[in-house]
C-alpha cells in the first residue's frame, strides 16, 4: 500500500498528502474546484440570458397583443359604421386638434353583427344587426399628463345627442398621442361631420402612437373603408 507522510504543527490541523498517485492533491483539487465554478457561472450566464430573453418576448408579445385588439376594435367599427343620409340622427362626427397632441376624436353610428341560434333548428345560425353609437378619444392619466388611455365609448342605441352617453371602457393604455383623417376625393381632411355636409367619408385613416414597454414611441398608421358608403 502507498505510504503517506504526516506533516503536523502545533496549531495546524493534520495535513495527508498523497503519495504515488494515491487520492488527489491539493493542486488537483484547486484545479477541479476552479474548472467547476467556470461551468456553474457559464450555466448560470445561459440560464439568465434564457430568463430575460423569455421575459423580453413576453413583453413584447403583449405589447403587440394589445395593439392589435385596439386595431380591430377601431377597424371593425369604422368599417360597419352604418350611413344613412336620409336619417338625421345617423352621423359622422371627427375632429383633431390643431397641432400635435391632436387628441383625435371620432363619434358614429356602426352595426355590431351577432350570430345566434335559433329555437326551431339548434343548428342553423342566421346574422342580425345591431346599430348604436360608438366613440374614440383619449382620456389623460391623473400622474401622467403626457399619456392617455384610449376609450372606446359605446351605446345600445342612437340619438340627436350623437357625442355622448353609454358606457366607456378602456381599450389601450400609454398612448402619446391619437389622430384621424378623412377620406375626401383625392385628399385627407382633417374633420368630418355629416351633419352639415349629408355626407359621409370612403375611408378614415388612423394614426396611433404609443409608448411601448421599452418607453420608446412607436406610431401605427391603418386605413378602414367604410364600406356602406360606396
Amino acid at each position: 500500500m502507498a505510504q503517506k507522510k504526516l506533516i503536523s504543527s502545533h496549531n495546524l490541523p493534520y495535513i495527508y498528502i498523497a503519495r504515488n498517485g494515491d487520492g488527489f492533491s491539493l493542486i488537483e483539487m484547486l484545479v477541479a474546484i476552479a474548472i467547476s465554478s467556470v461551468i456553474l457561472l457559464m450555466l448560470y450566464t445561459s440560464y439568465h440570458s434564457v430568463i430575460s430573453a423569455t421575459s423580453e418576448l413576453s413583453k413584447v408579445a403583449n405589447f403587440y397583443e394589445q395593439i392589435n385588439l385596439a386595431i380591430h376594435h377601431i377597424d371593425r367599427d369604422i368599417s360597419n359604421a352604418y350611413v344613412n343620409r336620409q336619417n338625421k340622427d345617423i352621423f359622422f362626427i371627427g375632429e383633431n386638434q390643431t397641432s400635435s397632441p391632436f387628441k383625435g376624436k371620432l363619434n358614429f353610428v356602426t352595426i355590431n353583427h351577432r350570430n345566434f341560434v335559433i329555437n326551431s333548428d339548434p343548428g342553423k345560425e342566421i346574422r342580425s344587426s345591431d346599430v348604436h353609437e360608438v366613440g374614440y378619444y383619449l382620456k389623460s392619466y391623473r400622474d401622467k399628463p403626457d399619456e392617455f388611455m384610449l376609450i372606446k365609448r359605446e351605446q345600445n342605441t342612437y340619438d340627436d345627442e350623437p357625442e355622448t352617453g353609454g358606457n366607456e371602457s378602456v381599450i389601450l393604455d400609454h398612448v402619446i398621442d391619437l389622430k384621424f383623417e378623412f377620406r375626401l376625393r383625392n385628399t385627407w381632411v382633417d374633420s368630418w361631420d355629416s351633419r352639415k355636409y349629408i355626407k359621409f367619408p370612403h375611408a378614415v385613416k388612423t394614426i396611433l402612437k404609443v409608448k411601448n414597454y421599452r418607453g420608446e414611441e412607436e406610431d401605427f398608421i391603418f386605413i378602414s373603408y367604410l364600406y356602406m358608403s360606396k
